[in-house]
This record gives C-alpha cells, structure tokens and sequence, in this order.
C-alpha cells in the first residue's frame, strides 16, 4: 500500500497536477505538510526547474 501511495503522490507531480501541498498532505494521510515536503522534495524540485525553464522560454530566453 505505501508504494501505491508513493506511485501515486510521484505521479501526480510529474505530470504537473497543481496540487498545493497541504491537499497533497491530506490524500496521502500525512497530518503534517511537512512530511510530504521532506518525501517529495525531489519531486518538487524537478517541478521548480521545469517552471524556470518555461518561464525563460517564456520571456525569449
């Protein structure tokens, strides 16, 4: 069951769902957002350079 969790929270993510983290905290039953924010940091962060990368484009950069 945790790896469905995991497989699911990962997923929606990557697919740029605009998820704010304190929903994603309360489908995945974290009471904490920041435990999610701890789990999926990569994730997160991954999202933070694709923004970046579409904000440069954006602006012809």
């Amino acid at each position: 069951m945790h790896d469905l969790r995991h497989i699911h929270a990962t997923t929606l993510l990557l697919a740029g769902v605009p998820v704010p983290v304190h929903v994603a905290a309360a489908r995945l039953g974290h009471t904490d957002p920041a435990i999610t924010l701890r789990i999926y940091a990569h994730v997160i962060h991954e999202q933070a350079a694709t923004a970046a990368d579409v904000f440069a484009k954006a602006i012809g950069g």
